[in-house]
């Protein structure tokens, strides 16, 4: 009884740290700065579609886009930029701090040094995944108001594509959120931002290949569940190797 009792107590120790953790590190996080891009990003995913779908009406010699193709497009797009942007995020608020020995100072405090780095890519991860979120409903809400207002796709949109669209989008923002860590796992073996962002890229031209080949042109569930178990072991044996876990 006293063993279990121990083992409870440790458990909400570590608890409690992790969330006092992700409160100072949400202070560091500058969640309006990010709101703002957030904001800007789906802007600029709406300018693109927009010239994109004019385009295609009001050229003589192209067929108008579909539903279909026209929110694969969206998906790219949006999974793009956040990816880089979450690899942006991991540099500044990981890899710099290392190279410019910034981090020592938190880690002269009595805090665990796993659960610090672990609460910054936290944060970045559940920002990814809302603002991939978010992207898509503004994005797939303007596709619709603007085929309707204008006539712009081709067809007609019919509610049976939403069994379509929300899966799809719900697999893209959970396999980005996932691959949002390859950033950080790079970069902390190289101990360097632009291999950091430059691993972003990478990341989104690999998973670009492995959906080509899928009729779907979306990860399969085998393939969601591999990437995450694959990059859940590459990440724990970067904090192992790169995260010493001393106060």
């Amino acid at each position: 009884m006293i063993h279990w009792k121990i083992i409870s107590s440790s458990l909400q120790r570590r608890k409690n740290d992790m969330a006092h953790l992700l409160k100072l590190e949400l202070k560091k996080f500058g969640v309006m700065r990010n709101i703002i891009f957030t904001f800007a990003a789906i802007l600029f995913s709406i300018f693109f579609l927009t010239v994109s779908l004019v385009d295609s009406m009001t050229d003589p010699q192209q067929t108008k886009d579909s539903f279909d193709s026209t929110f694969l497009v969206t998906g790219l797009l949006i999974m793009m930029i956040f990816l880089v942007y979450a690899s942006v995020l991991t540099a500044h608020t990981v890899i710099a701090e290392y190279n410019q020995k910034t981090i020592t100072i938190m880690f002269s405090y009595p805090v665990n040094r796993r659960q610090l780095i672990a609460a910054k890519l936290i944060l970045i991860m559940v920002y990814t995944a809302l603002s991939m979120a978010a992207a898509y409903l503004c994005c797939c809400g303007y596709i619709i108001a603007a085929d309707k207002a204008f006539d712009m796709l081709d067809g007609t949109f019919q509610p049976v594509f939403l069994q379509t669209w929300i899966p799809s989008a719900a697999i893209s923002i959970i396999i980005c959120t996932v691959l949002s860590l390859w950033p950080f796992i790079i970069g902390m073996v190289r101990k360097s931002v632009p291999a950091a962002i430059i691993t972003s890229l990478l990341t989104i031209f690999l998973r670009q290949l492995m959906i080509s080949k899928n009729s779907t042109y979306q990860e399969s569930l085998l393939q969601v569940c591999l990437v995450t178990g694959i990059t859940a072991v590459f990440t724990f044996h970067a904090f192992k190797k790169n995260v010493p876990q001393i106060y």
